[in-house]
C-alpha cells in the first residue's frame, strides 16, 4: 500500500518514497492566482473541493487548516482529479493536491497553483510493507524502482529522509 498517512499498525514498516508539496489549485481568474501563497484564514470563505475521504487524511486539513482552527465555507467532493480540476477551472471552488498531481493541469494552463502558507506544506509518501517481507530482494527492488520511476516522471518532488522510516 502507498500512503501519505501512515497509521500505526503492528508488523507494518513504512518506507519513505519521496517528499511532495501540497499546492492550492485555483481558477486563472481567481484573486488567489495573483498571490505567492495563501493563509488558512483566506480559505474560510472558499468552497474546498476534496476527494471523498476523511478530512484527517487530507494534508490541507491535517497540516494547514485544522492547526489554524479554520474550516472552509463549503466542502464539495469529487472522486476524480479531472473532475476536481474542471470544477476549479470553472471557478466553482479551490482544491489542494500534491504538486506532482497538478503538473499536467498547470502545463495546460487550466489552473494556477498557489503555496499553502509562506513556507508551503510538505509531506512524505510511504510504501507500507510487512516487516517479515522487508529483507526480501523483490521488496528492495520494488522500493528502488518506485523511487527511481517517481523521480523520473513526477515533477517537483524531493528525496525523502530515510531517517523517516518507521515501524509501527
Amino acid at each position: 500500500m502507498i500512503t501519505a498517512d501512515p497509521q500505526p499498525l503492528e508488523g507494518v514498516h513504512y518506507a519513505p518514497l519521496f517528499r511532495y508539496e501540497g499546492l492550492l489549485a485555483v481558477a486563472r481568474q481567481h484573486p488567489f492566482a495573483q498571490q505567492r501563497f495563501v493563509t488558512p484564514s483566506q480559505l474560510a470563505d472558499e468552497t474546498l473541493i476534496t476527494y471523498p475521504v476523511e478530512h484527517t487524511r487530507l494534508d490541507v486539513f491535517s497540516h494547514f487548516l485544522t492547526p489554524a482552527k479554520v474550516r472552509p465555507k463549503e466542502i464539495r467532493t469529487a472522486e476524480l482529479t479531472l473532475m476536481m480540476m474542471q470544477l476549479v477551472a470553472s471557478g466553482r471552488g479551490v482544491c489542494a493536491l500534491p504538486n506532482w498531481a497538478l503538473t499536467e493541469y498547470l502545463q495546460r494552463d487550466y489552473v494556477v497553483a498557489v503555496k499553502l502558507g509562506e513556507q508551503g506544506v510538505w509531506n512524505t509518501l510511504y510504501a507500507a510493507i510487512r516487516e517479515e517481507s522487508l529483507e526480501m530482494p523483490w521488496i528492495k527492488d520494488f522500493l528502488d524502482t518506485a523511487r527511481a520511476t517517481s523521480f523520473a516522471v513526477l515533477a517537483g518532488i524531493k528525496p525523502a529522509n530515510r531517517d523517516m522510516e518507521s515501524t509501527a
